[in-house]
């Protein structure tokens, strides 16, 4: 499982996968996967679904400010802990 890194509207991955929100609904992968938004489930272009459940998502990976352990994670709405580390340095993930 990739770990990754959000940082505003991209994030990395450690394989260097890289994904670009474009949209509040549509993100892009490096590889040419196009991933849309629909409520809490997201729908790739290559047949992949993930569904949010609080932090954690179907693919097993979770997330927690702006890390996740799996690709699946990081389409999660940010979680609500009022003292995010990411916050307090300017660099919230409000956009994912």
């Amino acid at each position: 499982m990739s770990f990754w890194q959000i940082l505003g509207r991209f994030a990395v991955s450690d394989s260097g996968e890289t994904l670009q929100k474009v949209s509040d609904t549509t993100s892009v992968s490096s590889d040419g996967t196009t991933y849309t938004k629909m409520g809490s489930t997201t729908f790739g272009s290559d047949g992949s679904v993930f569904t949010q459940m609080g932090s954690f998502s179907t693919d097993g990976s979770t997330r927690l400010g702006s890390s996740a352990t799996g690709l699946g994670a990081v389409f999660n709405d940010k979680d609500d802990w009022p003292s995010s580390k990411a916050d307090k340095f300017g660099m919230s993930d409000d956009n994912w």
